[in-house]
């Protein structure tokens, strides 16, 4: 093992000691005559008993997606449950790379064999070096190159969860993530989409600014806030998200989703929330609080029955901004909705304190 090597499993021993996951880590440190011999006693004795070394599990890089869309109205607010269901199954090799990832990272009281840090930053890595989802399928895929915008929001968050443990972000992870989101800005700036995936690529943006300090990214999740900001109409409604017809309400709780996450990563920079657009985002928090105790209240504006929306939609407002939730998103919403997010980094609670920690 190379003094290189030893230096970043020293760096995840005590990543794991930040996370106060209760391991002894041995002081933190592997020797370079038994490198190995550390991370043995670093793993509590219990865990050794309950849990028997296995190997490194390994994720093939994926790298691109060709899916379909699975709507089948104009409107995009009726959904293919077969055609979706065949996009998750396709999309599976992403979805399990990243969960393992995350729940290596994300332990909320659970105390992880140390082996499993390791294979994560491990396979984080290898799709990092092998270009992971920066290819472009034969034929030009709209609904997989969507599906990757959001995954790069995930991708961010969990470079920032090794950042924030005290793991350096090498040549290789920053050059993938900046292919990555350089290639999202692009495709977002000659498109005309601004509705709920325009502000989740600037969330994107700024997330990957956190870790870079790129200009480009910088100035554009700035524009998307700015856009956003002026989306939220006086009476708390999105005119594009009003447009899905019966999913408005599912649609206005993603554009708060986004909003959160981009205005929690615009903290970590730096920048300042001014008055006026706390309340622009209150009034969006506040109108889907309304509509959840009474869905009508979308009804005519939307000019559909609302479709309820499932603990998927509570994940980021739960997680990035439940300060600014009123009292109907507890009283008619779910607030012990499961907060892990494969698509978006994990556990969202732990995703915003990990920004918290970086803004320090």
């Amino acid at each position: 093992m190379t003094p290189k090597d030893i230096g970043w499993r020293n760096s995840l021993c005590a990543m794991l000691l930040a996370f106060g996951w209760g391991l002894s880590c041995v002081a933190g440190r592997a020797h370079a005559d038994d490198p190995y011999q550390a991370l043995r006693r670093a793993v509590d004795d219990r865990l050794i008993a309950a849990s028997p070394a296995e190997p490194c599990p390994s994720f093939s890089p994926v790298m691109y997606l060709e899916l379909s869309s699975f709507y089948t109205d104009a409107r995009q607010s009726v959904v293919d449950p077969e055609v979706e269901k065949r996009n998750v199954e396709l999309s599976q090799g992403i979805d399990k790379f990243m969960r393992y990832v995350e729940q290596a990272l994300d332990s909320r009281g659970r105390q992880p064999a140390l082996a499993t840090a390791l294979c994560a930053y491990d396979q984080f890595k290898r799709w990092a070096t092998a270009g992971a989802l920066t290819a472009e399928p034969p034929t030009y895929n709209r609904e997989g190159t969507i599906k990757r915008s959001q995954y790069i929001v995930g991708l961010n968050v969990l470079a920032l969860k090794f950042k924030a443990a005290g793991q350096p972000i090498d040549g290789a992870i920053l050059i993938w993530l900046r292919t990555l989101n350089h290639k999202n800005m692009d495709w977002y700036q000659r498109g005309a989409n601004r509705g709920n995936l325009y502000v989740w690529s600037g969330a994107a943006a700024a997330l990957f600014a956190i870790l870079d300090r790129d200009a480009r990214a910088l100035g554009y999740q700035d524009q998307a806030w700015r856009d956003a900001m002026a989306a939220i109409r006086d009476d708390g409604t999105v005119a594009g998200e009003l447009a899905r017809g019966h999913r408005a309400l599912i649609y206005h709780m993603f554009s708060l989703s986004a909003t959160l996450v981009l205005r929690s990563a615009r903290k970590t920079l730096g920048i300042a929330e001014s008055p006026a657009d706390n309340a622009r985002v209150k009034l969006l928090a506040d109108q889907i609080g309304r509509a959840l105790c009474d869905p009508h209240l979308l009804e005519v504006s939307a000019q559909g029955t609302q479709e309820i929306p499932g603990d998927w939609a509570y994940r980021a407002p739960l997680g990035f901004g439940r300060e600014i939730l009123s009292s109907d998103w507890s009283r008619c919403g779910k607030p012990n909705a499961n907060l892990s997010d494969p698509t978006i980094g994990g556990d969202t609670q732990v995703s915003a304190e990990v920004l918290r920690q970086l803004s320090r």
